[in-house]
C-alpha cells in the first residue's frame, strides 16, 4: 500500500541523481555549470520548479536541468505506484553560500568551495519531504575539466 511517507525516499533519489557527476549537461558536470551561471548573474543560489505543465527540455542549462528532473519527479512517482496528484509542489534549490556552521558538519578532502543542494517535495497534506545534500565544487571551466565520452544532453 503506498503511503505518503515514500516521498521522502523519492526527494533523496532525486537530489542525490542531482549532484551526481554523472549529472551532465553538455559533456560537462551540471553543478559547476549552475555555480557559473550563478555567479555570472550575481546570485548564490538557484531554484528549479519540478512541477511543470510539460517537462519537454529545450535549450539552456536551466530548462533542461528542471525539465529532467521533473521527469524523474513523474516516472519516480509511478514506479513506487504514487498518484501525483499526493505532489502538491517540488523544487531543487542550490545554494553556493550555504550556512557555515552547518556545513562545517559535512567537511570533505576533495577541492572546491561549499555547496548545499536541497530537493523539497510538498504533499498535498501540506507536509514536506526534504533531502540535503553537501558538496564542494569549482566554477564551471572548459580548460580545466575534461568532456563526458557519455552520450548526453
Amino acid at each position: 500500500m503506498a503511503r505518503r511517507r515514500e516521498l521522502k525516499g523519492i526527494a533523496n533519489a532525486i537530489n542525490e541523481s542531482f549532484v551526481s557527476r554523472n549529472n551532465d549537461f553538455k559533456g560537462y558536470w551540471s553543478i559547476g555549470q549552475i555555480k557559473s551561471l550563478t555567479l555570472n548573474n550575481g546570485l548564490t543560489s538557484m531554484t528549479f520548479p519540478l512541477m511543470l505543465s510539460k517537462a519537454n527540455p529545450t535549450s539552456g542549462l536551466q530548462n533542461y536541468t528542471a525539465c529532467h528532473y521533473a521527469n524523474m519527479l513523474k516516472s519516480l512517482l509511478k514506479k513506487q505506484k504514487l498518484p501525483n496528484f499526493w505532489v502538491n509542489n517540488a523544487v531543487i534549490e542550490i545554494d553556493f553560500n550555504p550556512n557555515v556552521e552547518l556545513a562545517q558538519l559535512y567537511e570533505y578532502t576533495t577541492s572546491g568551495e561549499l555547496f548545499q543542494c536541497s530537493c523539497q517535495i510538498t504533499s498535498d497534506a501540506g507536509r514536506d519531504y526534504t533531502s540535503i545534500i553537501y558538496g564542494r565544487c569549482w566554477p564551471h571551466a572548459i580548460a580545466q575539466e575534461f568532456k563526458s565520452t557519455r552520450n548526453s544532453s
